[in-house]
């Protein structure tokens, strides 16, 4: 143990309760097994008024010593963590941990993020890096700032394949730099999943999170903040977490929903605060020329795909030659957000494991050859399989054992042929 200090983790549960109890359980073992005392970490959670009973959940997590507040109103994402960190004391040096309750904490990854903020006192904020399952098949991308700029990038993707093309290589050496570094990455956005910060920087903020946004972008004006005021943002490739992903919203979510809802609202609120009546004047005009666009033009393909149908069983490839190579693969036909995996050979197979937590959607996939940075084929499928709805447990950990690992985004090649930025075209 490097650092005896106390931890403050923060959730926020809205129908989530499964997930919460098992990213709690995960968090306790991870506390035990770098032989850390249970009464240095505090674990308070609040129930955002969840339509969908959790009280056996509740209680469960209360008997595992954690603080549960039973909120009668839906006070968002940012008002419930700062209620959560309320409830919280500790020493300017002690470490606060900003948690989705749809996480599982991989093996040392909490002592990983716990030695590097406060190794760090210029980093005002670290995460681990994330995937869709545990063995680290599906790696989630890189979030990118939102800017005016980058906004009417996403907004042409969406209305033309040219666009979304030029888009896919604007993002592209960010991806790869993402998915293979071997160390910590200073960026300026991060995924606001799992977030590590010293309680000094948070007293400094006055808040963790600004509570004027309902849902969505909370995080995004905390790393703004930090960076006004001085403080790195940093991702910390070799802590890594299994994130559930999307399981209180649900993925995409549905126009006129609350999360859609409180989406928009809070993507103005950001706009109009960071750059002004200008700013939002000019996101309202994409957003206005996207929505009177002929919707039988929108989110058209990246690229002509071979359509595999509906898919029950795990998805495999056949490529058209063995090389290295990269599979992108979104939930849009236009790939303005797509996943990272990496493999060597003629084909590629996604693990059952990895399967059973995709979501029962429509798929779009992209195979890249690493050396020539040709597309090798491109495909469009749909997973009928029912997505498993609940979490991680423990005994499946030791049950993958050495497979846990062997999946990551370097660990395909050999040390002698890493990965290198030179390697993604920019």
């Amino acid at each position: 143990m490097k650092h005896d200090v106390r931890l403050a983790a923060l959730i926020v549960n809205y129908n989530t309760g499964s997930y919460a109890e098992c990213c709690v359980e995960s968090l306790l073992a991870e506390w035990k097994r770098a032989g850390r005392a249970r009464e240095k970490l505090a674990i308070v959670l609040v129930d955002n008024a969840s339509p969908q009973p959790q009280d056996e959940y509740l209680r469960r997590l209360e008997a595992l010593g954690v603080t549960v507040i039973r909120s009668r109103e839906n006070l968002g994402y940012a008002r419930g963590m700062n209620l959560c960190y309320a409830q919280t004391s500790g020493a300017p040096g002690d470490v606060v941990a900003i948690l989705n309750p749809d996480l599982y904490f991989l093996p040392g990854a909490v002592e990983l993020l716990l030695d590097y903020v406060l190794d760090h006192p210029e980093v005002g904020v670290v995460d681990p890096a994330t995937s869709v399952d545990p063995l680290g098949v599906i790696n989630l991308p890189p979030n990118v700032m939102p800017t005016p700029l980058d906004h009417a990038r996403v907004v042409l993707a969406n209305m033309h394949p040219f666009f979304a093309r030029a888009y896919s290589r604007y993002r592209e050496a960010r991806c790869m730099r993402w998915w293979t570094s071997r160390e910590p990455l200073e960026t300026d956005m991060l995924s606001g999943c799992c977030m590590f910060m010293r309680r000094a920087v948070i007293d400094e903020l006055g808040q963790v999170l600004d509570p004027r946004y309902p849902l969505y972008f909370e995080d995004t004006d905390l790393f703004r903040t930090l960076a006004q005021k001085g403080y790195k943002v940093v991702h910390h490739t070799p802590a890594r977490i299994l994130h559930h992903w999307s399981r209180s919203a649900m993925i995409g979510g549905a126009p006129g929903d609350q999360a859609t809802l409180r989406h928009e609202l809070s993507r103005e609120l950001y706009y109009r605060k960071f750059y002004g009546p200008l700013g939002r004047g000019f996101y309202r005009v994409m957003q206005a020329l996207l929505m009177r666009w002929p919707k039988r033009w929108l989110g058209r393909p990246i690229q002509p795909m071979v359509s595999l149908g509906a898919l029950h069983e795990p998805l495999e490839l056949e490529l058209p030659r063995a090389c290295r190579f990269r599979v992108e693969m979104s939930v849009h036909p236009s790939f303005v957000v797509c996943s990272g995996s990496f493999g060597r050979g003629e084909r590629w197979s996604i693990p059952a494991e990895t399967w059973d937590w995709m979501f029962s959607i429509d798929y779009y996939a992209r195979v890249y050859d690493l050396d020539t940075h040709e597309v090798l084929g491109a495909y469009q499928f749909q997973k009928t399989k029912p997505c498993r709805s609940e979490a991680m447990k423990a005994s499946e950990l030791e049950q993958l054992g050495p497979r846990l690992l062997e999946h990551a985004p370097f660990r395909w090649m050999s040390p002698a042929e890493p990965v290198l930025m030179s390697d993604a075209p920019g």
